[in-house]
């Protein structure tokens, strides 16, 4: 097996298509850690090809695929554009990279302060609507920052759940992504992916 179909294998396990979409599965155990692993190379220089959440509507997209959305909220965002939809893209890429540092060392003091006031933000877009069984509502002109506001309630659940010890980020070439490893003897992100490939790599090593 070449390097190159290794690494196309391996990229294969990684996504799933769903609606029209490529989106990265969903490995991490939580959705703030799959929300961290819609990149893929963190501990290498930027990939071409590492970047999942290329526009606001695969954010909607994910957001929906990892249950942060449900079916009549992607509808409504779904194919948004313009100067909002893309602020708020730029704003969960960069809530996404301070979230994975606070994960990975919790008491990385300005990592969380960011996270914080990723939660506060979200916390002022919310109204509780009354019915037979009340629920959080966005503010109607705040719609569209809809995924950016649940991924920040997800990663605050996270970070205050007392599971931070348990996360591990996957050593495999290219990926770094994150997830809770709650047996205990868990090491990468996917045996059949990154394991698989670092085991065909150790076998050809030895045989070389």
């Amino acid at each position: 097996m070449t390097d190159h179909h290794e690494a196309r294998q391996n990229q294969a396990m990684h996504w799933i298509e769903r609606d029209g979409q490529v989106l990265p599965r969903r490995f991490g155990g939580h959705p703030a850690l799959d929300f961290c692993n819609t990149r893929a190379g963190w501990d290498a220089p930027p990939l071409p090809r590492g970047e999942w959440l290329q526009d606001y509507d695969t954010l909607a997209g994910w957001a929906a695929y990892a249950d942060l959305l449900d079916a009549e909220e992607e509808a409504a965002l779904r194919g948004r554009t313009g100067a909002r939809a893309e602020a708020v893209l730029a704003d969960a890429r960069r809530l996404r990279g301070r979230l994975r540092t606070a994960v990975l060392d919790p008491s990385d003091a300005r990592a969380v302060a960011d996270v914080g006031a990723a939660v506060r933000t979200a916390a002022e877009g919310l109204r509780l609507e009354p019915g037979a069984r009340p629920a959080w509502r966005v503010e109607a002109a705040r719609q569209v920052e809809l995924p950016l506001l649940r991924v920040a309630w997800a990663a605050g659940e996270l970070l205050t759940s007392g599971e931070l010890d348990r996360v591990k980020a996957c050593p495999g070439d290219e990926c770094g992504w994150v997830f809770l490893d709650r047996s205990g003897r868990r090491r990468w992100c996917s045996m059949d992916s990154c394991g698989n490939r670092a085991k065909v790599r150790a076998h050809a090593a030895r045989h070389r």
